[in-house]
């Protein structure tokens, strides 16, 4: 292409590029591309390039194509934020704009994240793990800032506005095509980026790394410490940061917690024992040292070519079906659902399967990563308009979603072995507070088997997110 006597930057597929005039020095990091016939730097050096191309005097191509709404959005949202939220953005504000706000779930980080885009006056890309996330983002962006400036971006729907949603998947595809309409990152549940158990960085933050965008916020209710080394490097580090014992009895609703140990029928005890048995007989002849992470990933690549290892790994299946839906757990469920007969429940499983156990023996909803968004959407509405009593749910309920009227949570399995986070998540779901209603948290453990060591971890994950943090991320 040839040379034009004055110049200009532009981003292409997720590339800074500078066409030169002659006589012109380009900054010392960019490089020249024969291909393009231009200086060229990874896209998130885009910002430094347009301060130095200004100083220049040089103009960036389609620059002005934006509507001027994307610049002054009309915010609606007619909420008071709290003094905390406020404090968030604050504190996000005054460290250059980059960094995560830790609120527990049901603290409104999504206020916080409104916040943030309204007095950003440039385009705004939000991230979410879940299509399920991402339609709830939509929601409630449309309701803020109005349909007109809100496009999602994701397998067919592929319609960017002044602020978009998209998924971690397919952030890439957005940023190389869009990247340099967005001026704001805002990245939900940002612990999915934590660095790998061998400390290697997430897959995802690859395709973040691209992005133009000079603010950045990430939100979470659990944030990876010590293994954020590649979110801190693209987001930057926690600038606020509030825990569930910090805010209890003001910003949310006070909780109890209960366990409670339910026995095995006697045909259930002799099933475990003999599947238990196979599993433990194959770990003792094959785990050669290493901790249980590693000595689960060469059990999972043994199943591909050993079928003792298959036979083993049945009998795990088997061991955790018993467990997670064995009879007692839903008549001590019942017995619980009959003392709080006033109080709307979300009944937690381990597993699809526990979870239609569930949802068959109680006559209620189910909620499963499978349910379709509109069918999701009018459930939640039900359980908002108090036409649902209680709903199952696997997985797709433990971030993310606003079930502002349960004050009743019951946990008869996790899908994550102990995971504390998970855990965490869950209890979160009943915290919103609402006037004066105490939430009430009850986990049902399956006496002498494996689900008592997971239950210690899930506690162990419980009992830090009471306790005070200091400091406030600073």
């Amino acid at each position: 292409m040839p040379l034009p006597d004055h110049g200009y930057v532009a981003y292409r597929s997720g590339l800074a590029v500078l066409v030169a005039p002659p006589r012109i020095e380009p900054p010392s990091w960019m490089v020249f591309d024969p291909r393009l016939e231009a200086f060229v730097a990874p896209g998130h050096r885009l910002p430094e390039l347009r301060r130095w191309a200004r100083e220049m005097g040089m103009p960036e191509e389609g620059a002005g194509e934006l509507d001027p709404d994307v610049l002054d959005p009309e915010f609606r949202d007619r909420r008071t934020p709290r003094e905390y939220q406020r404090e968030a953005v604050s504190r996000w504000e005054a460290a250059g704009r980059r960094g995560s706000v830790v609120l527990p779930t049901g603290s409104g980080k999504t206020l916080v994240a409104l916040l943030a885009v309204r007095g950003q006056g440039e385009g705004t890309l939000v991230v979410a793990p879940t299509r399920a996330l991402v339609a709830q983002w939509f929601i409630q962006l449309a309701d803020a800032f109005g349909d007109r400036q809100v496009g999602v971006w994701y397998g067919d729907e592929k319609d960017p506005r002044a602020i978009t949603v998209t998924t971690y998947h397919s952030a890439f595809s957005i940023l190389e095509a869009k990247g340099d309409r967005f001026g704001l990152l805002v990245l939900d549940e940002v612990h999915h980026l934590a660095d790998g158990r061998d400390g290697s960085p997430s897959a995802w933050l690859d395709s973040l790394r691209i992005a133009p965008a000079g603010a950045r916020l990430g939100l979470t209710a659990t944030y990876p410490d010590g293994r954020a080394s590649g979110i801190e490097q693209v987001v930057g580090p926690p600038v606020y940061r509030r825990s569930i014992g910090e805010m209890a009895d003001r910003e949310l609703a006070e909780f109890v917690t209960e366990r409670r140990f339910v026995p095995l029928s006697p045909d259930e005890q002799e099933r475990y024992r003999r599947a238990d048995a196979r599993y433990q007989r194959w770990l003792e002849a094959h785990s050669h040292g290493g901790s249980p992470q590693e000595v689960w990933l060469r059990f999972m690549a043994e199943t591909r070519r050993s079928p003792a290892a298959r036979r083993a790994f049945q009998a795990f299946l088997e061991r955790e079906r018993i467990v997670h839906t064995c009879r007692s757990k839903l008549l001590e469920a019942g017995r619980i659902l009959r003392l709080h007969p006033a109080e709307q429940a979300i009944l937690f499983c381990g597993s699809r399967e526990a979870a239609e156990a569930v949802a068959r023996h109680f006559a209620i909803p189910l909620v499963t990563a499978d349910t379709p968004a509109s069918e999701r959407r009018h459930i939640l509405a039900a359980m908002g308009a108090c036409q649902i009593r209680a709903l199952a749910a696997v997985q797709v309920l433990d971030e993310g979603w606003d079930v502002p009227g349960a004050k009743l949570g019951i946990v008869l399995g996790d899908s994550s072995r102990g995971g504390r986070r998970q855990h965490t998540q869950r209890l979160g779901r009943i915290l919103r507070r609402s006037g004066d209603q105490v939430a009430s948290f009850y986990e049902l453990v399956a006496a002498e088997t494996f689900e008592f060591f997971a239950s210690q971890k899930r506690r162990a994950g419980l009992r830090a997110a009471r306790s005070p943090q200091l400091g406030l991320g600073i």
